[in-house]
């Protein structure tokens, strides 16, 4: 898309005609995700499975043999220290940690090797796995990049104005679309909006669907909870090395990073809007002769629709948040530019990225906001 250049809108025709092959590029993409990558790779899980379940024997008398060892090392550790400890006042300042030799053997045994050997045999399907995603996010990349700006900018605030029903924030999102066109950022926009829509298709996809599951029961909502609990507290850093070595420095490496790290508020609040619908209305449906998926689409989604998409909401900003770290591992776009900034202690140019980042997130979040908002009138006038 480049800078602003009014003079490029005879283009428009030449874009009108490239549209179709465009998106059927992005259909064809999908279409060898779900009919031939999905399937193969499922196949070839298949296959892992079996030796695996034939070796469990194995697999559990090398885990207890590091069980055993580590246990023993940490009894011996421990009775030498209270043996050989200097059970002095000044003595007691540090906490006695494991011996380093059996504080290896767990990170080697438990941790690194068992990685190594899952990336080692794997990794070439798993990058087989989600190749539609990276033709996906080049061909949505291309898309918006060969779009003329005035039939971008056209679009986006018939979307803003069709979200947020409010002249305001169009206004808002026309001001934040030239400023980004005016300091040369479309390119870089562009990649950010290409990361960003598929990163929340994907959060979406996978998202509410596990909310539905968990809302449905206790026992999943209790199994899946610490998972989202670690999604959200595990520095981000720490889960960017098994992204790293699965999928090197690439753009795909970094939308599975914001996927890890914006999906669990859309998949909390999916549960906690379902679980939210009173009983009554629930009991009311179900007295009608409504089965579960009746009840389900029916009553409980259109019911927990505000807080679905305040769920949205806040997995786009958390999204947008991630743009920067996630161009460590190759993401690119806005966050890289900000990046390169750091890297150069250039401060205008790093305000320029940043203030565009927090201008889309601001406009996105006015947007869902007054969506939300209205769908709540909309249910409290009862229709």
């Amino acid at each position: 898309m480049g800078d602003l250049k009014f003079e490029e809108f005879g283009d428009i025709w030449i874009f009108l005609l490239t549209v179709p092959g465009l998106l059927l590029n992005m259909l064809v993409g999908l279409a060898q995700f779900i009919c031939i990558s999905l399937p193969l790779s499922v196949w070839a899980f298949a296959q892992w499975l079996g030796p695996t379940i034939i070796d469990i024997p194995v697999i559990l008398f090398k885990t207890a043999r590091i069980l055993v060892n580590s246990g023993y090392g940490l009894l011996k550790g421990v009775f030498n220290f209270f043996l050989t400890f200097d059970w002095s006042w000044n003595a007691l300042n540090d906490f006695p940690s494991l011996p380093s030799h059996i504080k290896a053997l767990l990170n080697l045994g438990g941790i690194n090797q068992p990685f190594d050997y899952f990336a080692g045999s794997y990794g070439t399907a798993v990058k087989e796995f989600i190749l539609p995603l990276r033709r996906s996010m080049n061909d949505l990349r291309d898309f918006i990049d060969f779009m003329p700006w005035p039939v971008f900018f056209a679009l986006v605030l018939l979307l803003v104005f069709w979200v947020s029903r409010k002249i305001g924030v169009v206004m808002l999102a026309l001001g934040a679309l030239f400023f980004i066109g005016i300091f040369g950022l479309m390119d870089l926009a562009s990649q950010t909006f290409s990361l960003m829509i598929l990163s929340i298709i994907l959060c979406v996809a996978f998202g509410i669907p596990l909310g539905i599951f968990m809302s449905a029961s206790d026992t999943v909502d209790r199994a899946v909870k610490p998972v989202l609990d670690i999604m959200q507290t595990m520095p981000s850093f720490v889960y960017l090395i098994p992204v790293l070595i699965l999928f090197g420095v690439s753009p795909v490496a970094g939308l599975i990073a914001v996927v890890i790290y914006a999906m669990p508020p859309v998949v909390r609040l999916t549960n906690l809007g379902i679980r939210l619908v009173p009983f009554e209305v629930v009991e009311a449906s179900h007295a009608f002769g409504a089965n579960y998926l009746q009840r389900l689409f029916g009553t409980l989604i259109p019911l927990a629709l505000p807080n679905v998409f305040a769920g949205i909401n806040q997995t786009i900003m958390m999204a947008l948040a991630m743009v920067v770290i996630a161009a460590l591992v190759g993401a690119p776009g806005l966050g890289a530019e900000v990046l390169s900034a750091q890297g150069t202690v250039n401060l205008a140019l790093g305000l320029q990225s940043g203030f565009a980042v927090a201008l889309i997130a601001i406009v996105i979040d006015r947007s869902f906001h007054l969506y939300g908002e209205r769908m709540q009138q909309h249910r409290k006038v009862g229709h």
